[in-house]
């Protein structure tokens, strides 16, 4: 039985930084995981529900990713929103009835610290594994055959690739779909690679994410590989 090793802690350290960073004691360190994970959650969950407002569109907030940083020197936590549209997300932030309260969570778990949110823009965003796994489960949960969701994202992955003026030898995009595909009684997987996703080269610039699409048949799961370079 094949040992499977996650992408990118595969590759920590060499191509790929940590989405968290800070240092912390031995006995503040269980407080600091558990606030470090809560906060990451409390941000996408927040961002995801916005997609539910009437007066937003969906494509304008996608999200590839969170990152934060504890710095030793200072008492703020940076937190970074890597997203499509930072400047329209910025003002439907001020907008919607939605809000997130993180006076309550600040004092039980870092009383000390002061938040600083910071939105940064992606110049090729369907280039990044985030955001193709996101719109292609908006396909699949608006009961969009799996196949023609797939040829969608690799024709955004390619029109995003030529954009970036990424070597055509050098990238590649790989995209697989578990679950009841299309309602079928058995669940099976079906995956396409399309140019080069070398799994095993750790030089590779290569991103990873792992989504699920709710539909009235099921859970189908769904996996990206995009190699860059």
């Amino acid at each position: 039985m094949g040992q499977k090793v996650h992408p990118i802690g595969f590759r920590i350290g060499i191509t790929k930084e940590h989405n968290s960073k800070w240092y912390a004691k031995f006995s503040d360190y269980a407080k600091l995981i558990k606030a470090d994970t809560e906060l990451r959650e409390k941000f996408t969950n927040f961002l995801n529900s916005l997609s539910t407002l009437k007066q937003r569109k969906a494509e304008n907030i996608d999200l590839s990713k969170v990152s934060i940083y504890y710095p030793a020197t200072t008492n703020q936590i940076f937190v970074n929103i890597y997203c499509v549209n930072p400047s329209k997300l910025k003002t439907d932030l001020s907008r919607t009835p939605i809000e997130i309260d993180f006076s309550n969570f600040l004092r039980q778990h870092l009383s000390t610290h002061e938040l600083v949110v910071k939105l940064k823009r992606l110049r090729h965003p369907y280039t990044e594994p985030g955001i193709l796994a996101q719109s292609l489960t908006k396909k699949l949960e608006k009961r969009m055959p799996f196949r023609r969701a797939i040829r969608s994202a690799m024709k955004d992955f390619k029109e995003a690739a030529r954009r970036a003026k990424l070597k055509p030898r050098e990238k590649g995009i790989k995209i697989e779909i578990a679950g009841r595909l299309n309602g079928a009684e058995i669940a099976r997987s079906e995956w396409v690679r399309q140019g080069r996703v070398p799994l095993h080269t750790i030089q590779a610039d290569l991103g990873y994410v792992s989504q699920r699409a709710q539909t009235i048949y099921g859970t189908l799961g769904v996996k990206i590989w995009v190699c860059k370079r």
